[in-house]
């Protein structure tokens, strides 16, 4: 697999889909309009062009207090950690990450950084597993086993679904074309989109995730909903596709 930190693109990859994986999970690419976009791998399910998506929810028995089994010290690069009571795929934490979440004042020592995950093994429900970091130069600081604890957290680009009313992972993007379930593909991130709208939003409303129909545009009331585009050209009609420049996507 190719994979540049930033792909200089061309009108028309954005809706290119493959079921093979070209780039490392949350690339960028860039149009020279400015439209940018995020590379992501779908979900379960296919999901339709301009609807906003959102990564999962994260698995309750792996977000935190998870137990370190092994003392890695300053510069090692794996670590082993027993989950709580649901299983986890081989990689489904590649490209992840690995966080130390004990107390901020325990000791000075403890370690509170983030790290990359390069790859682990399947490990069964309240298993332990090996996870490997993709950091050359290993644990900044040493891990004690039976003090530090710790919590996974999936790429936010892996798996990303359409976003429902009570989002649980956080918004990444637009889709531009239909995507094929468990594809990877573009989703939209900045700049002029078309996007499914929600009710009749005035030209220049900010506009974000309804609560009546999952993934469409509705308009921001009351700050109770993040905005994350707002209504451009025209105002919108109920239920039809409109353009909107997005924002705080990125």
């Amino acid at each position: 697999m190719s994979f540049p930190t930033t792909v200089a693109g061309k009108y028309g990859w954005e809706k290119v889909q493959t079921s093979t994986q070209k780039h490392k999970l949350g690339t960028e690419m860039v149009f020279m309009d400015g439209r940018k976009f995020r590379y992501v791998e779908n979900g379960g399910s296919g999901i339709s062009e301009g609807l906003l998506v959102a990564s999962p929810a994260p698995a309750g028995n792996h977000d935190e207090d998870l137990v370190i089994t092994t003392s890695p010290s300053a510069g090692a690069t794996t670590i082993s950690i027993t989950l709580g009571a649901t299983e986890a795929a081989a990689n489904l934490y590649a490209e992840g990450y690995l966080f130390f979440n004990v107390p901020i004042l325990a000791t000075s020592a403890n370690p509170h950084e983030m790290y990359a995950i390069k790859s682990h093994a399947y490990i069964a429900s309240g298993g332990t597993g090996v996870f490997t970091i993709d950091e050359e130069d290993g644990f900044t600081t040493a891990v004690t086993a039976g003090t530090e604890t710790a919590g996974l957290i999936v790429n936010p680009y892996k798996d990303v679904v359409v976003a429902p009313a009570a989002v649980a992972g956080r918004f990444v993007g637009v889709t531009c074309r239909s995507m094929t379930a468990d594809y990877f593909g573009w989703v939209q991130v900045a700049g002029l989109a078309t996007v499914a709208v929600d009710g009749t939003p005035a030209v220049g409303t900010v506009v974000g995730a309804s609560s009546n129909h999952a993934g469409q545009f509705l308009v921001v009331g009351a700050d109770t909903t993040p905005a994350v585009a707002r209504m451009h050209g025209k105002a919108g009609v109920d239920n039809e596709y409109h353009t909107a420049f997005l924002m705080n996507l990125y």
